[in-house]
C-alpha cells in the first residue's frame, strides 16, 4: 500500500521530443527543493546524506560498464522528508528505436486499471519511467510539476496517473508557471472535453473508450459528469458499461454499494438498475430486501440530508493525501456514507422498484418497514458532553457515516484551535523552531523530558573516551553510530565545524545517537535537537524547569 505517482512515455517520441523537455525539467529541479542521497566526504568523513538534486552521470550493471546521465531525488531537501526513488534520464531514447505507431501514452496504463492483460503487445509500446512511491510527501508535489509540464509539451506521447487529484494537477501547473518561460496547462484528463477528444481517438471500441474515460478521467464525477457520458456515448455502450461494472460484484459487498453509489450520482435511471443488478447472494438466495434497503439508505426521499463522506478523497483538494488516508478507508470501510446527493420523491422510488421488481416481492411493505423504523430514530449529537454511553452506541448503529463525521469535524476543530494558538503543534514543526516560538504543552512536556534523559548519556564510560580522542574521531564515531538520521549536508558540515571548533558541543550530539528511536515524532525530535541551535537551548530551559 502507498502513494504512487506514474508516469508512461509512448515510444513514439523522438530523441528530438524528450531532449526538448528534459532541458526543462532541469530547469526545475534547479528551482525546486528536490534532494538526492548520496555518500559524500564532509570533513574528509564518508558521510550518507541529502543534497540538492542535480544532473549526473552514473554507472550501473554488476561491472560498472554502463553509464547513464539523469537527475534522480527520493524526497525533498527543505523537510528532509524522503519516500522512494524517482529517476529521468537524459537519454531515454536511442538511436534508431522510435516507433511512430506506438501510439497514445495511455495505453501503457489500461492493463492497471483495467481488464487487459499486461503482457498483450498493444500496451507495452511505451516507457514505464515513473511508477514509485511518494507516500504524499512534500516532493510529491514538485514531481507532479514535473510529470504535468512533460504531458504538457509531449501531449498524447505522455501520461500521468496515480494517486493524484484535479486539485494537485491544478497547483502542480501553478507551481511550475512560476519558472517556465512558456506556461502550461493542466493534463487533458483534467479537462472532460479535451480528455473525451483524446480518448475517443484511440483504437478502441465505444465500449472500450467509455472505460478509458470514466476509470482515468480526473475530477469531480457527479450529476454534471453522468450527463457528459449520456451525451457521449450510445444508449447500448453505456448499458453494456454498467452491465460490466455490477457483474463484478455481490449485492451488499462494498465494490456493489460504491457502483450503486456512482450509478445514482450520475443521475441514472433506478428502473433500468433492476436489470443489471444480481440479486443472488453467495449462497444463491435471493435478496430483493437487502437491494431495496440499499436504496432507502441512500436516502433519496429526504431533500435535507447530509453527504459529506470524511472518507472519500476530493478530487479539487491540492494537498496530497498520505498513507494513513489509504488505511482510514481500509479501517473506517463501514462508515463509508450512503446517502447519495439527489432527491427522488418517494412515490418515484415505489413506483421504479415496483416496475422493476415488484413481481419478485413486496416492495411497498419492504419501503413501509423501513420508514417506519427510520421515523423511530433520533438525532444525536455523539459529541455532546451529555451524551450516554448507550445514546452514543445508538447513533453509531443508526448511521455510522454521521457519527464519524461528527468526531472527524470535533477533531478538525480542534485542530484548527491549536493551529492558532501555537506557533509549534507537531513534532515535525520543531525544527522550524524560532526563539520566542510558543508550543503546544505536551510538546514542551515531552521536549524537556528528552532532553533530561538523554543527558544522562554523558556519564557514560564511552563518551568519556570519545573526549579523549581528536575531533575527526569523534566525527567518524557519529557516521558509524547512525542508524536514523538522513540529514542534509550542510546539516553535517555544521555539526562537524561545531565539534572541531568547540571539542564540548560533542555532549550536543553524542546522546542522540545512543537512544532507540522508536517513533516518527521522537525521530522529527531528534534531528531538530541535532541541528536547531535555538530548539536545544530552549530543550535545556524546560529540562531544568522539569527538575525544579
Amino acid at each position: 500500500m502507498g502513494i504512487f505517482i506514474n508516469m508512461i512515455i509512448s515510444k513514439s517520441v523522438t530523441r528530438e521530443e524528450w531532449e526538448k523537455v528534459y532541458e526543462e525539467t532541469l530547469l526545475l529541479v534547479k528551482k525546486f527543493p528536490f534532494a538526492e542521497k548520496r555518500k559524500i566526504k564532509i570533513h574528509d568523513v564518508d558521510t550518507i546524506c541529502l543534497v540538492p538534486t542535480e544532473e549526473r552521470e552514473t554507472t550501473y550493471r554488476w561491472n560498472r560498464e554502463k553509464t547513464q546521465i539523469g537527475w534522480n531525488t527520493v524526497g525533498d531537501y527543505t523537510y528532509m522528508r524522503t519516500a522512494e526513488n524517482y529517476y529521468l534520464p537524459r537519454n531515454l531514447v536511442g538511436d534508431n528505436k522510435v516507433e511512430p505507431e506506438a501510439g497514445d501514452a495511455i495505453f501503457g496504463a489500461l492493463p492497471a486499471y483495467l481488464p487487459y492483460d499486461w503482457n498483450d503487445e498493444k500496451f507495452n509500446h511505451v516507457y514505464q519511467e515513473w511508477g514509485a512511491k511518494t507516500q504524499g510527501e512534500p516532493y510529491h508535489m514538485y514531481l507532479l510539476a514535473i510529470a504535468c509540464l512533460i504531458e504538457a509539451r509531449l501531449g498524447t506521447k505522455a501520461f500521468t496517473y496515480g494517486d493524484i487529484t484535479r486539485g494537485q494537477c491544478k497547483k502542480a501547473v501553478e507551481i511550475a508557471n512560476e519558472y517556465l518561460e512558456s506556461p502550461i496547462e493542466m493534463p487533458d484528463r483534467c479537462d472532460v472535453k479535451r480528455f473525451l477528444k483524446r480518448v475517443s481517438q484511440l483504437p478502441l471500441s465505444e465500449n472500450e473508450q467509455l472505460d478509458v474515460f470514466e476509470k482515468f478521467y480526473l475530477g469531480t464525477k457527479d450529476a454534471a459528469f453522468g450527463a457528459y457520458i449520456r451525451q457521449s456515448f450510445s444508449n447500448e455502450a453505456i448499458e453494456a458499461f454498467w452491465k460490466q461494472e455490477f457483474a463484478g460484484y455481490k449485492l451488499g459487498t462494498i465494490g456493489f454499494n460504491d457502483c450503486f453509489y456512482n450509478y445514482m450520482l450520475w443521475g441514472f435511471d433506478l428502473e433500468r438498475l433492476c436489470g443489471y443488478v444480481s440479486f443472488q447472494d453467495g449462497e444463491g438466495n435471493l435478496k430483493y430486501d437487502i437491494f431495496i434497503k440499499c436504496v432507502m439508505d441512500a436516502k433519496f426521499h429526504l431533500v435535507d440530508k447530509n453527504c459529506e463522506d470524511a472518507l472519500k478523497i476530493d478530487q479539487e483538494e491540492e494537498h496530497p493525501y498520505g498513507i494513513w488516508t489509504l488505511m482510514a478507508q481500509f479501517a473506517f470501510s463501514g462508515a463509508k456514507n450512503k446517502k447519495v446527493n439527489r432527491y427522488i420523491p418517494i412515490k418515484e422510488i415505489r413506483s421504479a422498484l415496483n416496475a422493476g421488481i415488484g413481481d419478485k416481492c413486496n416492495v411497498d411493505e419492504i419501503i413501509d418497514a423501513y420508514l417506519a423504523k427510520e421515523a423511530e430514530q433520533m438525532k444525536i449529537n455523539i459529541m455532546d458532553e451529555d451524551v450516554s454511553d448507550e445514546d452514543f452506541d445508538m447513533a453509531i448503529r443508526q448511521d455510522p457515516a454521521d457519527a464519524f463525521h461528527q468526531v472527524m469535524e470535533k477533531t478538525r476543530e480542534n485542530g484548527l484551535e491549536k493551529l492558532e494558538k501555537y506557533d509549534i503543534n507537531d513534532y515535525d514543526d520543531m525544527i522550524f523552531y524560532e526563539k520566542g516560538d510558543t508550543m503546544r504543552p505536551v510538546l514542551m512536556k515531552s521536549l524537556g523530558g528528552s532532553r533530561k534523559f538523554l543527558d544522562t548519556a554523558l556519564e557514560e564510560e564511552e563518551f568519556s573516551e570519545l573526549m579523549e580522542e581528536d575531533s575527526r574521531r569523534r566525527c567518524e564515531w557519529l557516521i558509524e553510530q547512525n542508524r536514523y538520521f538522513l540529514m542534509r549536508d550542510k546539516d553535517w558540515e555544521k555539526i562537524f565545524a561545531d565539534i572541531e571548533e568547540n571539542k564540548e558541543s560533542f555532549g550536543r550530539y553524542y546522546p542522540l545517537f545512543r537512544v532507540r528511536i522508536e517513533s516518527d515524532g521522537l525521530m522529527d525530535m531528534s534531528i531538530a535537537l541535532l541541528i536547531n541551535d535555538d530548539l536545544y537551548a530552549y530543550s535545556k530551559e524546560l529540562a531544568e524547569q522539569e527538575e525544579e
